[in-house]
């Protein structure tokens, strides 16, 4: 017998790739195994001028749907003349509104892995001599 919660996974499961290929299909992008990159990036990464995301592994779970829409904000958002942890929270900060108009419920510990990694490039940039970020917060 199938217990309604895991009907449950198995239904949200099957919404998510049907919202992953819907996004890619709205946004135009494509997808690379890394093989077409010049820098061996051990991580998913978007090359934002090509449209194309690679390293991106489809999931049926919100923390890979979240990932799609992080580097589609990369693209979507004019990220010139900002710096490294700009970029990461406008990313972030558009694919949290992408999620909340899609009906997705972003858990707690996906925005907070999401803000260390902007706390992480905000500090590494401070060290570096930058200064004037303002509120990078989520």
């Amino acid at each position: 017998m199938v217990s309604g919660l895991g009907l449950e996974v198995r239904i949200l499961g099957k919404k998510l790739i049907e919202i992953q290929d819907r996004i890619l299909s709205q946004y135009r992008i494509t997808l690379c195994d890394g093989s077409m990159c010049k820098n061996d990036w051990s991580r998913t990464h978007v090359h934002p001028k090509k449209r194309m995301i690679c390293k991106w592994v489809r999931k049926n779970s919100i923390q890979s749907t979240f990932t799609l829409l992080h580097e589609i904000g990369h693209v979507e958002n004019n990220h010139s003349g900002m710096r490294r942890a700009e970029r990461e929270y406008y990313a972030t900060v558009w694919a949290l509104d992408k999620a909340h108009e899609l009906g997705l419920v972003i858990p707690d510990s996906v925005i907070k892995f999401y803000q260390e990694y902007i706390d992480y490039t905000k500090d590494r940039g401070i060290r570096r001599g930058g200064s004037g970020y303002g509120d990078l917060r989520l």
